[in-house]
């Protein structure tokens, strides 16, 4: 199950490129070298929501175009390489929501500021914690676990699970 959800949120992912009418060069660039990091990732299951380790984010949904680029700037600076994060940034920019989609991403603030990211991807199998990563600041792993504890607190299925 956790195959079939991950391979879905894949399919999704690619989608925002694939789909595309006149997709760029370098959000093509951006899918591969997501696609790559993406076939890195396990998946393990969560038996129940995780308290909130601390409250240091202020957490909102992606419902707009200026919180996908920062989401987008977030999750794009998980590549070393200055060429492959704006790669990646092109590529996430190009994520478009409906009101049916099965994925919603999260940003987090911290003292004001984008630090943040996650997605809750849900349908019929279950729910999949993805794509978590905060900036390198001094209580990174801190932020990660906020953003995994909130995101598992937003899940509506039954079977959850979470990429690392």
């Amino acid at each position: 199950m956790i195959e079939q959800l991950h391979a879905s949120k894949q399919a999704w992912m690619a989608s925002h490129i694939t789909d595309a009418e006149y997709p760029t060069e370098l959000s093509k660039q951006g899918l591969s070298l997501y696609q790559s990091q993406q076939d890195e990732t396990t998946s393990t299951s969560l038996n129940a929501p995780q308290p909130l380790p601390s409250q240091h984010l202020s957490f909102y949904p992606v419902d707009c175009h200026p919180l996908t680029i920062r989401y987008a700037l977030i999750r794009s600076k998980q590549w070393q390489d200055e060429n492959q994060q704006e790669a990646v940034m092109e590529y996430l920019t190009q994520i478009m929501f409906e009101a049916d989609s099965p994925a919603q991403l999260y940003v987090g603030f911290f003292k004001g500021k984008p630090a943040a990211c996650g997605m809750l991807y849900q349908n019929e199998q279950g729910s999949l914690i993805s794509d978590v990563y905060a900036l390198p600041l001094p209580n990174q792993a801190e932020l990660i676990a906020e953003m995994t504890a909130y995101l598992s607190t937003q899940a509506s299925a039954d079977s959850l699970y979470i990429e690392h």
